[in-house]
């Protein structure tokens, strides 16, 4: 686990979030994403604060190094979005700590269900949810930037 880094509870547009978001839309970019959505996928900030949702970012010191959230799509069934850790630091756990967090905060919204979408050339990602315990699902939300759709239930251990 990342020890020297905190995740906290942030509005999805403060400063930094919003600072957090832009690298990630351009590391997409500079992958080959041709983005076809709005702020966050479509995603208000309003969606991902409560009782809706939960926005999350990780700080290293005084340094925010990685964001995501997680909203609800019916009472039972939550979406996480847009998850970014900075490439200086990756490797140490932080995503697989951001993904349990996220599953934590959507429990805590009621949901029993997590759903999600990633690109289709984003490998790492895959293995991550899929060693999280997700499964691959058909598209349930037309995402044209997904090329991956998994959902996990919360209630199972995984």
């Amino acid at each position: 686990m990342p020890a020297d880094v905190e995740l906290r509870t942030d509005s999805a547009d403060s400063v930094e979030s919003v600072r957090l978001l832009a690298a990630y839309e351009a590391e997409l970019v500079s992958l080959g994403v041709v983005l076809n959505h709005g702020w966050a996928g479509g995603v208000t900030p309003d969606q991902l604060r409560p009782p809706y949702g939960a926005w999350l970012v990780g700080w290293r010191g005084d340094e925010a190094v990685a964001c995501g959230g997680v909203r609800l799509l019916s009472p039972d069934v939550a979406e996480v979005k847009r998850m970014y850790v900075d490439p200086s630091a990756r490797g140490a756990g932080l995503a697989r700590l951001l993904v349990a967090r996220l599953e934590a905060e959507a429990m805590a919204l009621g949901a029993s269900v997590a759903r999600l979408d990633t690109g289709r050339d984003m490998a790492p990602a895959v293995a991550l949810y899929r060693s999280s315990g997700y499964r691959e699902v058909e598209d349930y939300n037309g995402n044209p930037d997904a090329g991956w759709w998994f959902e996990k239930d919360l209630r199972s251990p995984s």
